[in-house]
């Protein structure tokens, strides 16, 4: 060490190294940097920027064209076959038109007759005005009186039963329980609005009365949840997915767990089964799913791929949406090579808006799938093999890429049968509700 702090024996050290091991040091430091550009980015855009994963282009008529999805002239042609142009709509004028009131409201007919005398005049016809009104909704107390009667000679007393409530002996009736379960799990309303709206009714409702009242209505919900279950169980395909949701838990360092629901989703019947878990753990659809048998369509978590990646009965399938996002993530590592499977993916979602638009059948999917989507999905799979060693393991292309090709076989089955569908979002759509409901009451009283 130097009088003036340098540290000579580190300097001699960094000067032996020679000129290769310090631009390789500098490379690695590079994509290092890169890396945490690249996931910043991903940051950045999660809470700023546009969820929208849509590509635009420019067009003369600021529509986007087939070509530009890059489908080829051949593939073009086939689908521009059986599509009818319709010519566009024209945009309706400003402050025309009426909304159309629905024909099964109850209507109320007010006669307003003129102030002037009618008196020798003939009615020629009448304005029918149509305003929609609303009552609002307020509590009632229903009373039931049962008259007791004696039985001569000391035979007893003779009174009414009671009909059968929600929560025997208690004060609400199935009414009231439906519509606090409604407004919580459909409306996203947590109970505390819940109760600050009844007490501006002029009724109180304690907190504990509330939550009590709507897990004892759950008692009569289970019967229901048991029979979906089983229907959901035992359909050929299925769609798995899971979100998080916090729980109040007194026993976790922090008082709140973080415990996930299940979704298991038929898209065939529009099916969905809602199963809570402590956990992201293997245990919940091991046990949900014990006896199904047939096609798992999911996300690409690992858990999935352990429990039926080799499963003799279940066949794994993927999310081609998780696939395409991963290249959106890679356009700026590799504008080229990532727009060119994006455009490749476009093909194929070209394809299937134009079997929804159209109302296909499953067996007319099934036979486009195969004519147009096949060729296009063993060609992405050849550019994936031939580019798997092409990039960084760690970088976005090289991620992007390594996602693709160990899932490809699951990515591609859905040609084999036009009910499956060629990405997970149907069930992430049913999330939504639970999302709404996050937002509003931030987490759950209990487990």
């Amino acid at each position: 060490m130097g009088n003036n702090g340098t540290d000579y024996k580190k300097l001699y050290e960094e000067s032996l190294l020679t000129l290769s091991e310090k631009e390789e040091i500098l490379i690695q430091k590079e994509e290092i940097i890169s890396d945490q550009q690249f996931e910043l980015d991903k940051l950045r855009k999660h809470l700023f920027g546009f969820k929208s994963e849509k590509r635009t282009g420019n067009t003369g008529d600021g529509q986007l064209g087939l070509f530009e999805l890059g489908v080829t002239k051949a593939v073009q042609e086939a689908l521009s076959e059986s599509v009818t142009a319709k010519p566009a709509p024209g945009k309706r004028a400003k402050g025309t038109g009426r909304m159309t009131l629905p024909e099964e409201l109850r209507r109320e007919d007010i006669v307003i007759k003129p102030s002037e005398s009618t008196e020798n005049c003939v009615q020629i016809g009448q304005e029918v005005t149509e305003v929609l009104e609303v009552i609002p909704s307020s509590f009632y107390v229903k009373r039931y009186i049962r008259p007791k009667y004696a039985r001569p000679n000391g035979g007893g007393i003779i009174i009414g039963t009671l009909p059968d409530r929600v929560i025997e002996k208690g004060i609400p009736s199935e009414s009231v329980v439906a519509q606090m379960t409604v407004d919580k799990y459909v409306y996203g309303m947590p109970l505390h609005r819940q109760i600050d709206k009844y007490a501006k009714m002029g009724v109180r409702i304690p907190a504990s009365s509330a939550s009590d009242w709507i897990m004892k209505g759950w008692d009569h919900l289970r019967p229901l949840w048991e029979l979906l279950r089983l229907i959901v169980a035992n359909q050929k395909y299925l769609q798995v997915d899971e979100t998080p949701i916090k729980v109040l838990d007194r026993d976790h360092k922090n008082g709140i767990h973080q415990g996930y629901m299940w979704l298991y989703h038929a898209p065939v019947d529009r099916l969905v089964l809602f199963d809570y878990r402590k956990g992201r753990d293997r245990s919940g659809p091991k046990e949900m799913l014990a006896d199904f048998k047939g096609i798992i369509q999911t996300d690409g978590y690992k858990v999935y791929d352990s429990l039926y990646g080799n499963h003799p009965d279940i066949h794994l399938t993927f999310c081609m949406a998780h696939a395409r996002r991963k290249f959106v993530d890679a356009v700026k590592d590799d504008e080229e090579q990532a727009n060119y499977i994006l455009d490749e993916i476009g093909k194929l979602y070209l394809l299937e808006t134009k079997m929804r638009d159209e109302s296909m059948g499953w067996q007319q999917r099934t036979a486009l799938r195969k004519e147009h989507a096949e060729p296009v999905l063993e060609n992405l799979g050849r550019w994936l093999e031939e580019k798997q060693y092409s990039y960084r393991p760690k970088s976005p292309m090289g991620q992007a890429i390594a996602y693709a090709h160990k899932r490809w076989a699951g990515l591609s089955a859905y040609v084999l049968h036009g009910q499956m569908e060629i990405d997970n979002n149907l069930v992430e759509n049913a999330v939504r509700p639970l999302a709404v409901g996050r937002k509003a009451y931030l987490f759950a009283g209990s487990h």
